[in-house]
């Protein structure tokens, strides 16, 4: 790569035009157990996490699909790419096919890669940026960017969770590492940076934007250069032309292939894009704002509240390696933009940024290289290479110290919601046993649910459908309601419906979370054909709720109400409201407020919100006032199971068993499996 001449050498410095001095033997051997400490260490941390992504256990069911012969879908039949990771899908296939256990590989692989990154960070430090012929001050500048992403948290947490994220994060460092190596040395050897690239691209989609940006910088380098020395010849190398021969085989070893795997996407899918795309992404402001809140969690969190994002603009300030410090400033920054235009991620802590994090890293090492080259006098290095351990092992502290409870209490949630998704999963399979068939289920949480159940996945957020990602039909009172915390806004409620699936389950329970679900109250199909039933797994100690499809027979034994003159849709939101403000015993009287202005503008047939009035009197040993809600939400609607459940107790207790009994009869009608 070319570079800006210096018109005065220092004695800090040395020219990119040449290679860092060989290391003596001693300070090759400190390199190498530097290196194997380091990433034991990273082990160590990665596992202290140890958990399983439920998004993972959508990769994982299409590799099982893949390797027992039903294609490359999620549900057998229907040809939709719900995945954003090709080749890790095809390399967990072959693990599957060799008879490992691909879903601990993927943890394995994860953390491998991860480790591989590191490793090449530590390349592009040692190779890419060589600082002077002193080779300790090299030994400790190659190191900082390691530490840094080392102690970092999302880095660790991402490397073991099963998903493709490690893989991509080496590959796209990988790549970067050796277009700056190819163009550092302009040889003409066959330009392999931009195969990985395409591995990287084949990986997740944002490979493409990795490479479109590369492109970019290969344009702004070789418009301004003039004439090229390769460093080991000292021979000019004609370079300067655009469209020369090395550059346009780099093109098409990226474009042919490429081009291929696009073609076969749109034969196979129907589409040139992910599904997920079309999904998850808007072009709304509610979008943008999602995004920019995104990145200035990232620019908090990880860049010291945004100083370290500033901090590496000090780059441009270089004279020796400015085109190499540019091309990492554009992809981090382009990338950042990118990821604020699509809205961020749903899934924490910063996912998105994982892969960029080399580069963000490497350039803030080098900012840090900047400022003390700049005030280092020859006969004070010592002294200034332990202010930058001492500042390096500070920050690096700062960022493990300040996430580490946050990013541990994260994998424990997500291994607890797998818990529960694999436990309901196994309780839908044997459902579908028992009853001979294939059962179709609505959810809003589809990974380890549907992985354990095999069933036909309606996935209601449009990542696995092809309907809902296409023609979403969202509802303008639900979607514009803020700080609901689910990102994925597009739904249509009348599609999932029209599907008339068997059960439709909530990742919280009876409570409408997400936009799709709370979209579904408004609907009087929903009110009128599905109730809460709920199942008991004893082995676990394990209840939970799911939406169980009527029978044509019970739907017509269902007194009919005359509609509200005051409805609105946006009751649904004071329930979730009034749900969430139970949780706190300090608050109860505040919710059962927000569930009577619920019940003041909700469907006449919607008896839920007495039940729940029911449940907090009754936690405040109010049992006649219970008793009166109680009452009132079976007499709206018979299939409000836990209200008969608690009447029964209630009956019991006024020494009246006829009435327990029948109430009991009620909840064994209505969930079987409750009392199991």
């Amino acid at each position: 790569m070319p570079s800006k001449k210096t018109t005065k050498k220092t004695s800090h410095t040395k020219s990119s035009k040449h290679q860092p001095a060989r290391k003596p033997l001693n300070l090759l051997f400190l390199t190498y157990v530097t290196l194997i400490a380091l990433g034991i260490i990273f082990i160590y941390y990665c596992l202290a996490f140890n958990f399983v992504q439920d998004d993972s256990y959508i990769t994982f069911r299409y590799v099982k699909n893949f390797t027992e012969g039903n294609g490359l879908v999620f549900n057998i039949g229907e040809k939709v790419e719900g995945y954003t990771c090709f080749l890790w899908v095809i390399l967990l296939s072959f693990i599957k096919l060799i008879g490992v256990n691909f879903i601990s590989a993927s943890q394995t692989l994860g953390i491998i890669f991860s480790l591989l990154t590191l490793f090449v960070v530590y390349r592009i430090s040692h190779d890419i940026f060589p600082k002077q012929e002193e080779p300790y001050y090299n030994f400790t500048f190659n190191f900082i960017a390691v530490l840094l992403i080392l102690s970092n948290g999302a880095f660790s947490y991402w490397s073991v969770s099963g998903m493709e994220t490690g893989l991509f994060s080496f590959l796209t460092t990988l790549g970067i590492y050796m277009y700056l190596r190819e163009n550092k040395l302009h040889e003409n050897k066959l330009p392999l940076s931009a195969f990985v690239f395409l591995l990287a691209s084949l990986t997740r989609p944002e490979g493409n934007l990795i490479f479109a940006v590369t492109v970019l910088h290969k344009i702004i380098s070789t418009l301004k250069s003039k004439k090229n020395i390769n460093p080991e010849t000292n021979i000019p190398v004609s370079s300067h032309k655009l469209l020369n021969r090395n550059n346009i085989l780099w093109l098409m070893i990226y474009i042919i292939p490429g081009l291929v795997f696009m073609l076969w996407r749109y034969s196979y899918y129907g589409y040139w894009l992910p599904n997920t795309f079309y999904a998850k992404t808007g072009t709304t402001l509610e979008y943008f704002s999602t995004g920019l809140d995104y990145f200035l969690e990232f620019a908090k969190v990880y860049g010291i509240y945004g100083v370290l994002i500033i901090f590496t603009l000090l780059n441009l300030y270089s004279r020796d390696y400015f085109y190499e410090y540019l091309y990492l400033i554009l992809l981090f920054f382009i990338f950042s933009i990118y990821v604020i235009l699509i809205g961020g991620d749903v899934l924490r802590p910063g996912r998105f940024f994982v892969p960029l994090m080399p580069v963000f890293y490497i350039l803030v090492q080098e900012a840090f290289h900047q400022i003390f080259a700049y005030f280092e006098k020859q006969a004070a290095i010592k002294s200034f290479l332990l202010i930058a351990v001492i500042v390096t092992l500070a920050l690096g502290y700062y960022t493990y110290k300040d996430q580490f409870e946050q990013i541990k209490r994260y994998s424990e949630l997500e291994n607890g919601l797998v818990d529960k998704m694999k436990i309901s999963g196994t309780w839908l399979k044997n459902k579908s046993n028992a009853e001979g068939k294939t059962l179709t289920v609505a959810a809003t949480t589809i990974g380890a649910v549907s992985y354990y159940s095999e069933a036909d996945i309606i996935d209601m957020l449009g990542l696995t459908d092809r309907v809902i990602a296409h023609n979403p039909k969202p509802i303008e009172e639900i979607s514009s309601k803020e700080g609901i915390g689910w990102k994925e806004r597009n739904y249509n409620i009348d599609y999932v419906l029209s599907r008339k699936p068997d059960y439709i389950y909530f990742s919280t329970g009876v409570k409408p979370s997400a936009y799709a679900e709370r979209g579904l109250f408004t609907s009087e199909e929903f009110l009128k054909y599905y109730y809460p039933t709920y199942f008991t797994i004893k082995e676990y100690g394990f209840t939970d709720c799911i939406y169980k499809r009527k029978t044509d027979d019970e739907v017509k034994n269902t007194p009919q109400y005359p509609p509200n003159p005051n409805y609105k849709k946006t009751f649904v939101n004071l329930y979730n409201q009034a749900m969430n403000t139970s949780h706190d015993k300090s608050k109860y009287g505040e919710a059962i407020n927000l569930y009577k202005q619920a019940l003041e503008i909700a469907p006449g047939n919607f008896g839920a919100p007495y039940e729940m009035i029911g449940n907090l009197f009754m936690q405040t040993k109010n049992n006649d006032k219970a008793f009166e809600n109680y009452k009132k939400a079976v007499e709206i609607d018979d299939f409000c199971v836990m209200a008969h459940y608690y009447l029964s107790q209630l009956y019991l207790q006024k020494g009246d068993t006829a009435e327990a009994k029948l109430n009991m009869g009620k909840v064994q009608k209505y969930s079987p499996d409750l009392l199991k």
